[in-house]
């Protein structure tokens, strides 16, 4: 889904409150982003050959005052890349995907949308630019729990009912588990932009 040519800039914005574990997989999948975009002018004997490459975490409204689709908007418009790849946590539609799933479209994202909060969508419409999105399903509806325990248990459920005040639900290890797939989505994109690293590369470059 990346532009062939290498030498076309990507932009990585990892979406989410990194303050709420089940949301952080975004921010922290970008502090494990090789940032190569200044490097090639710095010291081009060694990173000539290296896509340029951009991270930025922008946190939420909440955190910020300001809406997270404004702020890639402007970073677009100033570092023009030939594509953005966004990083965001969904909320899984079946039980079985819960953090053990990886997502990847070139349809874009909509923010919040899986937890009844939707921002301001992040596509090529938007953006100007095909935007790639990765999404990781760390937590699950109430109401959605619920249906798929009760097919599980081969009852009919029918009759149930979404909770007048909606629950999301995540794993008991969700610390653990947003750890891994942070470290993991941000390896595999930088062996995705840089095709010669191996995870030990890697490991250097982030030390």
């Amino acid at each position: 889904l990346l532009p062939e040519d290498v030498a076309k800039p990507v932009l990585v914005i990892g979406l989410g409150n990194r303050h709420i574990t089940p949301d952080a997989v975004g921010p922290r999948a970008s502090d494990y982003i090789i940032a190569t975009r200044h490097l090639a002018a710095q010291a081009p004997e060694y990173f000539a050959s290296w896509r340029p490459v951009s991270a930025l975490a922008p946190g939420v409204l909440g955190q910020t005052g300001v809406e997270a689709g404004e702020i890639i908007a402007g970073l677009v418009d100033t570092v023009q890349p030939a594509a953005v790849v966004a990083v965001d946590a969904l909320a899984a539609g079946s039980l079985n995907r819960l953090t053990c799933t990886v997502q990847v479209t070139n349809s874009g994202i909509v923010p919040g949308s899986g937890v009844e909060n939707a921002r301001t969508a992040l596509n090529r419409e938007t953006l100007g630019v095909p935007v790639i999105a990765v999404g990781v399903p760390t937590v699950v509806d109430g109401a959605t729990l619920a249906h798929g325990l009760a097919e599980q248990a081969g009852l009919a459920h029918n009759a149930l009912r979404a909770p007048e005040h909606p629950m999301i639900v995540t794993t008991r290890n969700i610390d653990k588990e947003i750890s891994d797939l942070s470290r993991f989505i941000g390896y595999a994109l930088n062996m995705a932009f840089q095709p010669g690293l191996s995870p030990e590369d890697i490991d250097l470059y982030l030390s």
